[in-house]
């Protein structure tokens, strides 16, 4: 009689165990598709700003793409190319080469100077200042600016237009990493953030934009659309 009761009891427990364990089921399915629609909401919105960012720059970048038209191209198109064509090279054109012409020169003239003429200076003339002023980023949904290329024609950077004077540079990632100051009708200076000129140059390529010159006056294979 007692192994009965026993035995009684046990099959209750396990009854009443498997039951518990079948009405807990639905609860953890529940819990974790809520989990899931969580992070689906979360993960739409990141997908959707991602896609309308990259809509943004992709309309930008009409116009200035060296892979798809061959004439932005200087090692396609040889009359945009200082190595071919010596009257956009600063190492024979000394009316563009600042390390030639005094008035080109910010160490000469202090009128192009940014540590000197504070007008032209990001730091000190808010106007110019990307911090400040957010419509000058590359981030920015409503930004129309020029683009930075390297040697293989890849993307390499961004071109703020901030005044008729003054153009500041972004890396890839659209961080500022200097600024240009215009010297002559066809060139600007190259400075860091804290108004240094670093001795590289712009020269306009009499087309489409321009060529990036290091300090001794060659040719980076840089180029600006």
């Amino acid at each position: 009689m007692r192994g009965f009761l026993l035995s009684t009891v046990f099959v209750f427990f396990i009854s009443g165990l498997l039951a518990q364990t079948d009405s807990s089921a639905p609860i953890a399915r529940n819990d974790t598709d809520a989990l899931a629609q969580q992070a689906e909401n979360t993960v739409q919105p990141a997908q959707s700003e991602a896609a309308a960012k990259q809509a943004q720059i992709d309309w930008a970048f009409r116009g200035h793409d060296p892979k798809k038209d061959a004439n932005l191209n200087p090692f396609i198109n040889k009359k945009i190319n200082p190595d071919s064509n010596r009257f956009i090279n600063p190492s024979s054109n000394y009316n563009m080469n600042p390390l030639k012409e005094i008035s080109l020169n910010p160490t000469q003239n202090a009128s192009i100077n940014p540590m000197i003429n504070l007008q032209l200076n990001p730091q000190s003339n808010d106007v110019l200042n990307p911090v400040i002023m957010k419509g000058l980023r590359p981030t920015t949904e409503t930004w129309k600016g020029l683009f930075l290329f390297n040697d293989s024609n890849q993307l390499f950077g961004y071109i703020s237009i901030a005044t008729q004077y003054v153009m500041l540079s972004f890396d890839n990632s659209g961080t500022w990493n200097g600024y240009y100051v215009k010297a002559g009708e066809n060139m600007y200076n190259y400075f860091t953030l804290f108004g240094v000129w670093t001795g590289m140059f712009l020269c306009y390529d009499n087309q489409s934009g321009y060529n990036l010159f290091d300090k001794n006056g060659k040719w980076t294979h840089i180029y600006i659309k």
